[in-house]
């Protein structure tokens, strides 16, 4: 780092850290030191104008602050910033043997590539990847394979749960594991049928495509579904109770082990597309196959489409896969995201105080930053004309699209945000243009918060800092807190069976920080 660029930061840092007093808006420091007057709350706030870089309002800048998704804001910045905004995740479809007319005498093997989007729900065709590897063997004029599918995973470790994200969430879709090879966000669809009298029935869904099942399910007075992938085999064994009187009951079913899920989910797609495998499909973590023949490659979206997918979603697979795709074999291991957080350190100069994020979505309770460190980070992804655009357009627009589309901002802000939330955690962070002129902003409540009072005091910020409009009158204060976990859907929520959760929590115990 250059000496000017360390004398820049130096005095944006001491400018961040200057008493609230000698600021122009004394109106808007005191919203949030009213805000503040509730038991338990703190909150940081910092708007920078782009053009100059000067703080224009700035609150507990230095303090670190749980962001709860506003991690993805590092997250897709360094991701855009490290391997370039037109980057595609590339799967070898390779074959090993001999082809005799229209059946290869050998395997069908893919190489797993980490990306985070396959069979994914927020892209098109969710089939996608069956259909071009079917055109791929169709090229060879391959039809059957007499041995089987090979997912080759040589370089990433089993799946495996971030050691620090808090219990509650492990069984949640949102809460999936990470994998060398993802497929549909790693949750499986399951819809419920329990007519009175009759066996029940669950159709597994995994990106549009219903997997083989044995089923041994019995009624019962509530539903307690147990999955697993049988060994060595192409089916998915369902056992446990279904409550009577379902009819299509719709759950989302965390995968403790995605590339288990997806050798079926392959295996079915493509007999159901004529190519017959004979032999049973299996996962590859330890032998280096050799004797490879290459088709050709799928490859996914471009990352800024991916980055754009994360924040307008706030996709915690896709953040997670994100950050793992950029670490090392070594450093998957960690469920860290080590070169995300390390890269932002040395091209800021942020210390560990600063800027600690423990995972790349934001669902770990023990992540920190303060709105210092993230200011400095969105200033330097609006300054790099390289990430510029791409990361701008990653951001949804507040009032209109995306986890903002409900938050209620003055008509004079135009403003593209990424929000955060979890227990205890309410968040905003990105740009805000007003008479052309742009800002930066992040905005994080934490402590015993309620979402709509955070939200309300977020909006009367903007208020008393752009608008000439009278400000709306305070939220009046409520013991309602933020609800326990992420507001997600609560489709899965009571329905598995503890073994599972049990099984999550002991596939990531062991690991280090």
């Amino acid at each position: 780092m250059s000496l000017r660029t360390r004398l820049f930061l130096l005095l944006s840092l001491f400018a961040l850290t200057a008493p609230v007093y000698s600021q122009p808006y004394p109106e808007a420091i005191e919203i949030l030191r009213r805000y503040e007057q509730r038991p338990g709350v703190r909150v940081t706030a910092l708007v920078r104008d782009l053009q100059t870089g000067e703080p224009v309002l700035a609150h507990r800048t230095s303090e670190a602050f749980r962001p709860a998704s506003l991690v993805k804001i590092p997250t897709t910045g360094a991701f855009l910033a490290l391997r370039g905004h037109d980057y595609r995740f590339h799967i070898p479809v390779m074959i090993r043997g001999q082809v005799d007319g229209e059946t290869l005498h050998g395997d069908l093997v893919l190489k797993a590539s980490a990306d985070p989007s396959l069979g994914s729900h927020y892209i098109p065709n969710q089939k996608r990847l069956i259909s071009e590897v079917k055109a791929l063997l169709e090229e060879r004029g391959i039809t059957r394979i007499t041995g089987r599918l090979i997912i080759d995973l040589r370089g990433f470790p089993r799946p495996f749960f971030n050691e620090t994200w808090a219990d509650e969430d492990l069984d949640e879709y949102y809460g999936a594991p990470i994998s060398g090879f993802n497929i549909a966000d790693n949750y499986a669809d399951l819809y419920l049928f329990s007519s009175d009298g009759e066996q029940p029935v669950v159709e597994p869904n995994v990106a549009s495509l219903l997997v083989p099942t044995h089923q041994e399910l019995l009624l019962g007075s509530s539903t307690q579904l147990d999955l697993t992938p049988m060994r060595r085999a192409d089916t998915l064994l369902i056992s446990g109770t279904v409550r009577e009187g379902l009819s299509g009951r719709h759950l989302r079913w965390t995968m403790p082990d995605p590339p288990s899920y997806a050798t079926m989910w392959l295996n079915e797609g493509l007999r159901l597309e004529g190519i017959d495998l004979q032999d049973r499909p299996e996962l590859n973590y330890d032998e280096l196959i050799t004797g490879l023949d290459t088709l050709g490659y799928y490859t996914s979206l471009p990352a800024d489409t991916l980055a754009k997918i994360t924040n307008f979603r706030s996709s915690n697979i896709y953040a997670e896969g994100l950050a793992y795709a950029l670490n090392s074999y070594e450093q998957r291991k960690t469920g860290q995201p080590t070169v995300m957080r390390s890269y932002w350190r040395e091209r800021l100069g942020l210390t560990p105080t600063e800027f600690y994020p423990m995972d790349g979505s934001g669902l770990s309770p023990e992540g920190r930053l303060s709105s210092g460190a993230l200011s400095l980070i969105l200033s330097e992804l609006w300054r790099d004309q390289s990430l510029h655009k791409p990361f701008l357009t990653s951001l949804p627009e507040a009032g209109v699209e995306g986890t903002v589309r409900s938050l209620s901002i003055p008509s004079e802000v135009t403003a593209y945000l990424k929000s955060g939330s979890m227990r205890g955690v309410r968040g905003y962070a990105g740009y805000l243009l007003h008479e052309d002129k742009w800002y930066s902003i992040v905005y994080i409540a934490n402590g015993a918060i309620n979402s709509a009072e955070a939200r309300a005091t977020f909006t009367r910020l903007l208020t008393g800092l752009f608008t000439q409009q009278p400000l709306p009158p305070p939220p009046a204060p409520t013991k309602k807190i933020a609800a326990k976990g992420k507001k997600h859907s609560e489709h899965s929520k009571g329905s598995k069976k503890a073994s599972h959760k049990a099984s999550s929590k002991s596939s990531r115990k062991g690991k280090k920080r």
